[in-house]
């Protein structure tokens, strides 16, 4: 087995999976019009719901298959086959009675579907049938799962994210024929998605033989000893995909079950972009913690901190302008994608939009101090913090709609307000502490970067004022006046020599 590790292939893995990202992004881009047109706003949400239904069972899952890519690497690298193939089988075992578990409750939760969720009776069936299929799917990926981890195992996960790619292709595909050919129904989108997981599974085990021949499936190295071990260093990713679902994952059954399933729909759509923005936050932040990590192994305090406060600079430079973007354009970007939609529901889905990628200026400047967690391997606390945050948005939730018949907002407002609280004081102090440094050590520097917001947002009504949009030209030219006057504003902010010296970085 070949390992590579030099940094041109850490390029190309990451440029790969971003790809990966841009192609997912851009099939819902064309799926959400197509279906809020032709069957409804709610028949839309139900896609989201089924999928976040698949996000509680796979907490399960996280316990075992978190940590398996690197206990079996570890034993990769240093020869130690047979161990490898220890864990590999032993995934294998608790994935299939896992699978068997989420398959009857499956097979309970279905059928009475109607009778947990709010569903309009026209669309009973293709919610049932939608909500088996995307279960179905997920049980294939559960099954195959362990033949994903040759890829990180050999430092390839470029080649994962070529198949990520091939596997939202193949469903786009699938889609654009089924709705387009044969009828417009939720449940084909769903098919979709458990054909090309089900072809992109047969390829991965195919992956596994040609870069890791070592693996090979052995019901007899299936142990319950390895099992554990896996369980036990799995459980505080488990703990964190709690965290994850109270927070980001239950507003569409709380919508469902609280306000109702048109309002799902309209949230399911309001989240989309908001919910994009994250997935940036957490693919860049990571990048800066290989750094963080040789300042910290060299002692040198003094330049970790001084590179974390860069790196907080770095984030505002890159996402502030498309989060003020997004903020001033989003009614016209709505009412030019969801053409089908009424003026007051496009409005709803903007003022939605707009309060839950707010928090997004905080998550992207402290996103980095967060890693330093990760390098001091200090872990504990976040997992608490967030796991605690999670309860209170979800009680906050129920109580603003029970309460003060806030509806929609209450989910949005109580998400965004608990974070903005968990990024700013959280994030910030913990991370100072982790480096035994002052408590208000990075919030001069995190300041600075929110200072700039409120130009940003002018900045950018100017130029929509000036030049209204009717069409996505329009919107695309107003974007483009938008963005360049925006950097060239942060330019200003943050100094030329500054500038580029966190370009430099970022292109090394």
């Amino acid at each position: 087995m070949k390992v590579n590790m030099g940094k041109k292939q850490s390029y190309k893995n990451i440029a790969m999976n971003v790809f990966a990202f841009v192609v997912q992004f851009f099939i819902s881009f064309y799926i959400s019009p197509l279906i809020v047109s032709k069957v409804g706003a709610s028949a839309y949400g139900f896609i989201g719901l089924a999928n976040d239904f698949v996000s509680y069972a796979a907490i399960i899952a996280t316990v075992f298959n978190s940590v398996a890519s690197r206990f079996i690497a570890n034993s990769f690298y240093k020869k130690d086959y047979e161990t490898a193939n220890y864990y590999f089988n032993s995934l294998i075992a608790a994935n299939i009675a896992i699978s068997a578990v989420l398959g009857l409750a499956g097979v309970l939760l279905v059928p009475n579907l109607d009778k947990v969720l709010s569903i309009p009776a026209s669309l009973v069936f293709d919610v049932k049938l939608t909500f088996a299929l995307i279960f179905g799917s997920y049980i294939i990926s559960l099954l195959t799962l362990v033949f994903t981890t040759s890829t990180f195992v050999t430092n390839r996960t470029d080649i994962q994210g070529i198949r990520n790619i091939i596997q939202y292709l193949i469903r786009f595909a699938l889609v654009v024929i089924f709705l387009n050919f044969i009828s417009v129904r939720i449940y084909w989108v769903a098919l979709a998605t458990l054909i090309a997981t089900a072809v992109i599974s047969i390829m991965n085990m195919s992956l596994t033989k040609r870069l890791t021949p070592e693996l090979k499936i052995d019901p007899s190295k299936a142990k319950r000893k390895y099992a554990v071990e896996l369980a036990k260093s799995g459980s505080w990713m488990a703990l964190t995909s709690i965290s994850t679902v109270l927070l980001r994952g239950l507003d569409l059954t709380v919508a469902n079950i609280f306000v109702g399933d048109y309002e799902m729909g309209l949230l399911s759509i309001a989240r989309t972009i908001p919910n994009n923005v994250t997935s940036v936050i957490a693919t860049i932040a990571p990048i800066f913690t290989p750094v963080f990590i040789a300042y910290y192994a060299q002692d040198d305090i003094a330049g970790l901190t001084s590179n974390v406060k860069k790196t907080i600079n770095t984030m505002a430079l890159i996402l502030f302008v498309p989060i003020s973007g997004f903020i001033v354009f989003s009614y016209d970007f709505y009412a030019l994608w969801q053409k089908s939609l009424s003026s007051d529901e496009l409005m709803l889905i903007t003022m939605l939009s707009t309060l839950t990628v707010v928090q997004a200026y905080f998550n992207s400047v402290t996103s980095t101090m967060a890693q330093l967690s990760v390098v001091v391997n200090k872990l504990k606390l976040p997992v608490f913090v967030s796991l605690g945050c999670g309860i209170v948005s979800i009680a906050a939730e129920i109580v603003l709609i029970k309460c003060f018949g806030l509806g929609l907002y209450a989910i949005v407002l109580s998400t965004t307000v608990v974070m903005i609280v968990r990024y700013v004081i959280f994030n910030s102090f913990y991370a100072a502490w982790c480096l035994k440094q002052p408590m208000t050590c990075f919030l001069p520097a995190a300041l600075k970067t929110w200072l700039s917001i409120p130009f940003l947002i002018i900045i950018m009504i100017l130029i929509r004022t000036v030049l209204p949009i009717h069409s996505w030209m329009g919107l695309g030219l107003d974007a483009v006046l938008a963005g360049g006057l925006g950097y060239a504003f942060m330019m200003v902010i943050y100094g030329r020599d500054e500038l580029n010296a966190i370009l430099g970085k970022l292109k090394k």
